[in-house]
């Protein structure tokens, strides 16, 4: 006996739920992707890169509290310094945008769903402030929260500051810790742009990364090219940076050290700017999915 097939027409039913702005849309958006960054309500291998990062970023801060607990005679000023620390970290920082924040960009343009996304209420625009926002929000747990962490237990431990520095020292965390993060966060945006593939994304990033710090201190050492070329190492521009904004000195004998901090300041901000036009005039040029 043969079966007879049936078809059901369900027809399409208008929405009746509540009709909310597009901003919702993109909180939306910036919340799947912090998840997605993060590892969150996957499967465990996706857990493991985020939370080696978060480790190795704040392990200085927890060694530094550990010895300042348990060595009574040490002083504060022998541990690792609050300006040092964007140099320190340097390996977790550069472990998250080549390895973790493409999964921000890449997986949308190679699977459609970007697509989808741009059919929906979003356009490009707000596309990218949601994924900007959520790769900043992340960064800011690498570059502003083992700062505020040390604080506190500094504070705790009774090895802190007194009350009447604590704002100034706040403030200059906050800086720096923002300022680090959009850097970071712009140029790994830029260069996932440019590919749906994460591990071609690593590569970019760590090419841009290493190899103007090569190049350029090469080039500085040994054909005399002025100091001002170091502007081009893009590490060195924002660990430098933390140490100005928390008025601190060192003598490594990098040639960005004999720059102004006001020229400092303003390659970070152009590396800030540049990161974002690229990543914006990227997607500019994307074929329209409407």
């Amino acid at each position: 006996m043969s079966e007879r097939a049936q078809l059901f027409g369900l027809g399409y039913r208008g929405y009746e739920g509540e009709r909310r702005e597009p901003r919702w849309a993109m909180l939306t958006v910036a919340d799947f992707t912090v998840r997605r960054v993060l590892g969150l309500g996957r499967t465990s291998r996706h857990k493991v890169l985020p939370a080696i990062t978060l480790a190795v970023a704040y392990v200085p801060a927890l060694v530094s509290v550990g010895l300042a607990v348990l060595l009574k005679n040490l002083k504060v000023d022998d541990l690792i310094t609050y300006g040092e620390y964007t140099f320190f970290i340097g390996s977790a920082l550069a472990l998250f945008v080549a390895l973790i924040a493409p999964e921000a960009l890449c997986p949308d343009r190679r699977s459609g769903l970007l697509g989808l996304y741009l059919a929906g209420p979003l356009d490009r625009n707000r596309y990218l402030v949601a994924k900007a926002a959520s790769v900043f929000s992340v960064m800011l747990l690498i570059t502003l929260g083992p700062l505020l962490f040390m604080l506190a237990a500094f504070v705790i431990a009774g090895h802190g500051p007194n009350a009447g520095h604590v704002p100034k020292l706040l403030l200059q965390m906050l800086v720096v810790g923002v300022v680090t993060a959009l850097g970071y966060a712009a140029i790994s945006l830029a260069v996932s742009s440019f590919t749906t593939r994460r591990a071609a994304a690593a590569v970019g990033v760590v090419l841009l990364l290493f190899v103007p710090v090569i190049v350029v201190r090469s080039v500085i050492d040994s054909a005399g090219a002025p100091n001002a070329l170091d502007l081009l190492s893009f590490p060195f521009v924002f660990s430098e940076l933390s140490y100005r904004v928390f008025d601190e000195t060192h003598h490594d004998g990098t040639p960005i050290e004999e720059l102004s901090t006001g020229l400092i300041a303003l390659a970070a901000i152009g590396w800030i700017l540049a990161g974002a036009a690229v990543c914006w005039l990227r997607y500019r040029r994307t074929e329209d999915y409407r």
